[in-house]
């Protein structure tokens, strides 16, 4: 557990393959301190991130959740930098090395996505049912209108997966294999890899399996090639690959609530009335169904374009009520879940309620879509109003009753 002298130093680098030499961690004798140090700071950092799941201020654990993440990715890539340092080890990459590597990783990178997406199809022709590799990503690809997000999804492909090949193959992986077989230093780092991946209380087996083999695979790359760049650009590629798509998601679903009710009473300014590129379905239902399974969540996830395609419903079948009310319905929902415009959706849910009170299934939901904007508005007296409203004027209808419960729950902080 001792810091290694510098005869040890000398000792360990005169051992070391003439090919190895150009990868500066593979020279660096790392002690078994550097790894405890190394972990078990981030092992602080995730029961951290396990007691803010606990608390209920949403807004309040996302900001600091994020301020946490950036400072763990800081964590992971200045320790291994500063150990390097104070050993006198630390050099600049050559920029040949970097751009060769970076080259290299492309085509593998392709390869390993297209095994994955197969991997995927097997389980789906096994299962029945559509497997999410990533159920953190999976959340995100709902791309709700929230910038903050940037600041977990940026990360992803740039300081992170650099941050996450210095401490796991730079360090750790380094660490252990100068210590046993180069096959059980590869497995171990790949464990603790899972580790860090892992999110209490959810477990999803298929997402720590597949972490588990790109840590295995990162490590391979790392040995095949004898340069910690090899895998940080396999890593930047490989999580760009799904990160990249939902940030152009984002910008395409990027919209400005409304600051004001009078704003709140005029539609957005990207909700034009040309109906132009949409296609007539011929039942008003079967309108509905196409713009959730073509824009919406059944679909691209485009919501600004998915609540142009709802507008279609009214407009070309006005006499279908129903289809016309789950239409006006499912705007009000963007509005609230996904664009998070809470006035917008308040207003809206207003309207339906008005017009639309012979359908009674659409006030339920419009009720509690209401009531949890009035609680994002920080209006409890309101939000309270519309679920109570759920809970005594539409018993017959359970979900209605569970989700009415729920915001009554936590507006009682219980």
């Amino acid at each position: 557990m001792n810091e290694p002298d510098i005869g040890q130093a000398e000792l360990h680098l005169a051992a070391i393959p003439d090919e190895e030499r150009r990868d500066t961690f593979r020279q660096i004798p790392w002690s078994l301190r550097d790894c405890c140090i190394g972990l078990g700071v981030i092992a602080i950092f995730r029961v951290v991130f396990y007691v803010l799941s606990l608390v209920g201020l949403i807004y309040l654990v996302y900001t600091v959740g994020v301020a946490l993440w950036i400072l763990m990715f800081g964590w992971m890539f200045f320790f291994p930098l500063w150990i390097a340092h104070k050993r006198d080890m630390l050099r600049w990459p050559e920029v040949g090395l970097v751009l060769k590597e970076s080259g290299l990783a492309i085509p593998l990178a392709v390869s390993l996505i297209l095994v994955e997406w197969l991997f995927m199809v097997i389980l789906y022709n096994v299962t029945g049912s559509v497997v999410e590799e990533s159920f953190v990503l999976s959340g995100l690809r709902d791309a709700p209108n929230d910038a903050r997000l940037y600041l977990l999804l940026v990360p992803m492909f740039t300081i992170g997966p650099v941050a996450e090949e210095l401490l796991f193959r730079g360090l750790l992986y380094n660490a252990l294999r100068r210590r046993m077989a180069p096959i059980i230093a590869v497995v171990l780092q790949a464990t603790v890899f899972v580790l860090l991946h892992y999110r209490m209380p959810e477990t999803n087996v298929i997402y720590l399996l597949t972490i588990f083999i790109s840590g295995m695979v990162l490590a391979g790359v790392y040995e095949w090639r004898k340069t910690i760049w090899s895998p940080i650009a396999l890593h930047v590629l490989m999580n760009f690959a799904f990160a990249g798509p939902v940030i152009v998601l984002m910008i395409l679903n990027s919209h400005t609530p409304a600051k004001t009710w009078q704003q709140a009473e005029l539609p957005p300014d990207w909700l034009g009335t040309d109906l132009n590129g949409i296609e007539k379905m011929s039942t008003g239902e079967e309108q509905r169904l196409y713009a959730i399974n073509t824009w919406g969540s059944g679909g691209l996830r485009m919501w600004k374009k998915e609540v142009h395609v709802f507008q279609a419903v009214c407009k070309w079948f006005p006499d279908d009520r129903q289809a016309c009310a789950k239409a006006r319905s499912g705007i009000a929902r963007i509005y609230e879940l996904y664009l998070r415009d809470p006035r917008r959706a308040v207003v809206e849910s207003d309207r339906i309620l008005s017009e639309f009170r012979d359908q009674p299934e659409v006030c339920a939901q419009v009720l509690i879509t209401r009531g949890w904007s009035y609680y994002n508005l920080g209006e409890p007296d309101m939000s309270r109003a519309s679920f109570q409203e759920v809970v005594g004027s539409y018993p017959s209808y359970e979900w209605a009753q569970q989700s009415a419960a729920e915001g009554l729950k936590i507006l009682d902080g219980r």
